[in-house]
C-alpha cells in the first residue's frame, strides 16, 4: 500500500512537470494591427499565463523601440473577466502620437533570465510576452488643433500638430459645402537638444513632438459660424470642424465678452500612467464643454445674469455665446515626460478647436536650476522637469512679441476687456524689461473701448492657503506689481499656482479692502482645475496640516473644490461664477459694476 501510494504521488509530479515543460508560452496579440484613426479602440488579447495574479499587467510603450523598463503606463489584466484562466482581453483607445506602439505582458513569476520591472511596492515583475508593433494608417495625420486670438477681431489663429514639416494649409468658409478660402502658414518644432535638464533631455523620456503648424484665418465676418479643415499634401487633411467668429464690438453699447478661466489643469489617461495624473482634469474639461455648448436659450449662466447680456434680445436663442478660454499657467504638467503633451492637447481639442485658447506660463512650464532670474527670496526650482519653457514657447502662439519673450508677457482684448498677462517666473521687479512692458501696456489701455482691465499671472499676490516656500515670491510680487493696479485702476486679477478657489475683497493695497469692491482690485485664485496637491489654510497654529484655520477678513469666499470659472462683461457690468465639477453647482458668484 505504501509503495503504491508513493508511486501515485510520483506519477502526479511527473505529469505536472511534463505539463510545465510542454505548456504553451504566454502570447499577446493586438487587433487591429493597423489603426485607422486616433483614439480608435484596439483589443489586447493574451493567453498562456500559468499562474495568474492580480499584479499581472499589460504595459504600453511608444515607439516600439522604447526601453523595455520605461513604459508609459499599464492596464491590469484583472480588468478582464476571464483573467483567472490565464487568458483574456482588454480594450484601449489608442492615441496617434506619430509613432508605433508595442505592448508587453508582465507577471511576478520567477525567471531571472527575463527583463524585470519594478512599479509596485515589494513586487518584481518579469517579462512574459511582447506583441508585434501596432501602427496607424496615417501616423502623420494632422490633429490636436486649437484656436487663439490675434490682434484683429476679423482673424482667428489656428495651430495643429502633424508628423511632417510639409507646408501647412487651412481651408475655411461660412458655407460648409464650399470651403473656398485658404491660408498657408509656418511650421516649427523642437529637439531633445533644446531641453536643458533631466528628465526632458533623456532619451527614455523625450519623444518627437511632431511639427507644430500655425496659420491665421482672415477676413472673418462678425458673429458667424465658420467651418474649416487643415493639413497638407503629404499629411492628409483633418475632418471639418467649426467655430463662431468674434462678435461686432465696434459699438461699445453692444460690446461684450464670455470667458472661461482656470489654472493648473493637467490631464488624465485611458490607462494607469506612470506619471502624476491630475484626475479632476477630465471632469473639468467635461464641465467646460457643457458651458460653451449651451445656447443662449438654455444656458444656466445666461439665465443667472437676467437681462444683463447685450446679446440675449438680439440673437437666436439656439445660438451659443462667443466664448474664449484663459488658462493661467501649469498647463499639461508634462515636466519632462514628453508624451504627456500629446495627451493634454488631445484632451483639450474638443473645446479649443471651437473657441480661442489663451495660455500663460507657470512654474511647471519654465522653472529650472540655473534660470536667469532666481533671487535668494524666491522658490524657483526644477518644476519644468528640464523643459525650461521650450515646449510651451513652440506649441502656443499668443499675441504680442515674436522675440525671446513670446508667450511670456503679452496682452489682448476681448470685447470690453483688456487682458494683461505677466510671467511670475521671469524678472518682474521695477526696472526689468517685463515691468516696463507691463507699465506701458496698462498705461496704453483705451478705457472707452475696454473699460475693464483684468490682470493675470500664475503666482498670486494674496492667498490664505499660503505655502511656506512661497512667502518670499508672494511678498515680492505684491510689492512690485500691486502699485500698478492702483495706478491704472485694474478691476480684477486672476491667479493660479495654489490649487484652490479663493476670492478676495477689492484691495486698494497691502491687505487693505476698499469700502466697495468696485473701487479696488478683486483678486481671484483659480488654480482648482486639476492638480490635487493642496496646502492647509493659513492659521496661527498649523502643524503638519492640522490646527485652527483662520479665514482673514479680506478672504470673501474660499473652497477646495475642483472646477472652472466663467464670467461675462459688457461695458458697465461684469458677472462672475465659480462652477464646481460635481453637478455643475455654482459655489460662488459676484457682480462688479462701473
Amino acid at each position: 500500500m505504501i509503495k503504491s501510494f508513493y508511486c501515485n504521488v510520483l506519477i502526479v509530479l511527473l505529469i505536472g512537470l511534463i505539463g510545465c515543460i510542454f505548456a504553451s508560452p504566454t502570447t499577446i496579440s493586438v487587433t487591429p494591427g493597423i489603426v485607422e484613426n486616433s483614439n480608435d479602440q484596439v483589443i489586447i488579447s493574451w493567453s498562456g499565463i500559468v499562474k495568474p495574479t492580480t499584479n499581472d499587467i499589460v504595459a504600453i510603450y511608444s515607439p516600439s523601440t522604447a526601453s523595455v523598463t520605461h513604459p508609459w503606463g499599464y492596464i491590469k489584466l484583472s480588468q478582464s473577466s476571464s483573467w483567472k484562466s490565464g487568458s483574456g482581453s482588454v480594450s484601449l483607445p489608442l492615441l496617434n502620437v506619430r509613432s508605433d506602439y508595442i505592448f508587453r505582458i508582465w507577471s511576478p513569476v520567477v525567471n531571472s533570465s527575463s527583463p524585470q520591472l519594478n512599479i509596485f511596492p515589494n513586487v518584481t515583475l518579469t517579462l512574459l510576452a511582447t506583441s508585434t508593433a501596432v501602427t496607424f494608417k496615417n501616423p502623420n495625420a494632422p490633429d490636436k488643433s486649437y484656436l487663439a486670438f490675434t490682434n484683429s477681431t476679423s482673424e482667428m489663429r489656428l495651430m495643429w500638430i502633424s508628423g511632417t514639416n510639409d507646408s501647412p494649409i487651412c481651408y475655411y468658409s461660412s458655407d460648409p459645402n464650399s470651403l473656398s478660402n485658404s491660408v498657408t502658414g509656418i511650421t516649427v518644432t523642437y529637439a531633445i537638444s533644446d531641453m536643458c535638464a533631466s528628465p526632458a533631455n533623456e532619451t527614455n523620456y523625450f519623444r518627437d513632438p511632431g511639427y507644430i503648424h500655425d496659420v491665421v484665418m482672415t477676413g472673418l465676418l462678425p458673429n458667424t459660424t465658420y467651418y474649416y479643415y487643415f493639413g497638407s499634401e503629404n499629411d492628409g487633411m483633418s475632418a471639418i470642424q467649426s467655430f463662431l467668429s468674434q462678435p461686432d464690438n465696434s459699438d461699445p453699447s453692444n460690446s461684450e465678452a464670455f470667458v472661461i478661466g482656470f489654472g493648473d489643469l493637467g490631464t488624465t489617461f485611458p490607462y494607469t500612467a506612470l506619471v502624476e495624473t491630475q484626475y479632476p482634469a477630465s471632469e473639468t474639461i467635461a464641465a467646460i464643454s457643457q458651458t460653451i455648448s449651451a445656447p443662449y436659450g438654455s444656458s444656466p449662466f445666461v439665465r443667472a445674469m437676467g437681462k444683463q447680456s447685450n446679446s440675449i434680445d438680439r440673437l437666436d436663442p439656439s445660438q451659443t455665446p462667443f466664448w474664449s478660454v484663459h488658462h493661467i499657467g501649469d498647463i499639461s504638467y508634462a515636466r519632462g515626460k514628453a508624451f504627456i503633451w500629446d495627451y493634454f492637447m488631445d484632451s483639450m481639442q474638443p473645446i479649443v478647436s471651437k473657441v480661442p485658447y489663451m495660455v500663460s506660463i507657470g512654474n511647471h512650464e519654465y522653472d529650472f536650476i540655473g534660470q536667469p532670474f532666481a533671487p535668494s527670496w524666491s522658490n524657483y526650482g526644477s518644476d519644468s522637469g528640464g523643459e525650461c519653457g521650450v515646449p510651451y514657447s513652440k506649441r502656443f502662439h499668443m499675441t504680442g512679441a515674436e522675440d525671446s519673450t513670446r508667450n511670456l508677457w503679452f496682452s489682448y482684448e476681448n470685447g470690453p476687456i483688456h487682458f494683461t498677462v505677466m510671467s511670475a517666473e521671469h524678472d518682474f521687479l521695477p526696472g526689468s524689461p517685463q515691468f516696463e512692458w507691463l507699465n506701458n501696456d496698462l498705461a496704453s489701455v483705451d478705457r472707452e473701448k475696454t473699460p475693464w482691465v483684468i490682470f493675470s499671472g500664475h503666482r498670486p499676490l494674496y492667498t490664505s492657503a499660503l505655502p511656506e516656500d512661497s512667502i518670499g515670491s508672494i511678498t515680492a510680487l505684491r510689492e512690485a506689481i500691486e502699485p500698478l493696479f492702483q495706478k491704472y485702476d485694474v478691476d480684477m486679477a486672476l491667479w493660479g499656482h495654489v490649487h484652490i478657489y479663493e476670492r478676495t475683497c477689492g484691495f486698494i493695497g497691502n491687505f487693505t479692502c476698499a469700502d466697495n469692491d468696485n473701487d479696488g482690485t478683486v483678486h481671484v485664485i483659480i488654480g482648482m482645475a486639476g492638480n490635487t496637491y493642496s496646502v492647509p489654510w493659513e492659521g496661527s497654529d498649523i502643524s503638519s496640516g492640522n490646527g485652527h484655520e483662520d479665514e482673514p477678513e479680506w478672504s470673501i469666499f474660499r473652497s477646495i473644490s475642483y472646477g472652472h470659472v466663467r464670467f461675462y462683461a459688457n461695458t458697465t457690468s461684469l458677472y462672475f461664477e465659480f462652477v464646481g465639477n460635481h453637478r455643475s453647482i455654482v459655489h460662488d458668484s459676484f457682480w462688479l459694476n462701473k
